[in-house]
């Protein structure tokens, strides 16, 4: 993300997991292409990481629906990622979609299914200079 309020919300997200004990890492664009198209991997002591994909929809609901049809290209290239990597069992795929008025709607990727991800205690970060709150 490279807007200033994509910088946020991308800021926003990382302290969200550090929060909840992730150790989080950037991930440039374009950076290595064998990678599934991240925005940010988070790591936890457990084992578990997660691939997150960042979307910004200001005007539409985040439903299952919309992110079929707005990260259509990011769905394609997770379900590669997790067809070629079928041992990888630890690792999860994750869209997180931000608007203003509903903060992070966070969707789980799997081979054929996407899952909405039940809200968590992720309400106690505040973005700012955004005008919302999760």
């Amino acid at each position: 993300m490279t807007s200033r309020r994509g910088t946020l919300v991308e800021d926003g997200a990382r302290e969200l997991l550090q929060i909840h004990g992730y150790r989080v890492r950037v991930i440039p664009p374009g950076s290595n292409k064998r990678f599934p198209p991240a925005h940010l991997v988070a790591t936890h002591p457990s084992g578990e990481t997660r691939f997150i994909r960042i979307r910004k929809l200001s005007h539409q609901p985040s439903t299952i629906e919309t992110v079929e049809r707005k990260c259509s290209n990011d769905l394609v290239q997770f379900r590669k990622h997790i067809a070629g990597h079928p041992h990888e069992t630890r690792s999860q795929y994750e869209i997180w979609i931000y608007s203003v008025t509903y903060g992070f709607r966070c969707f789980r990727i799997r081979m054929n299914s996407i899952r909405e991800i039940p809200k968590l205690s992720f309400r106690s970060l505040v973005i700012h200079n955004t005008g919302g709150a999760p």
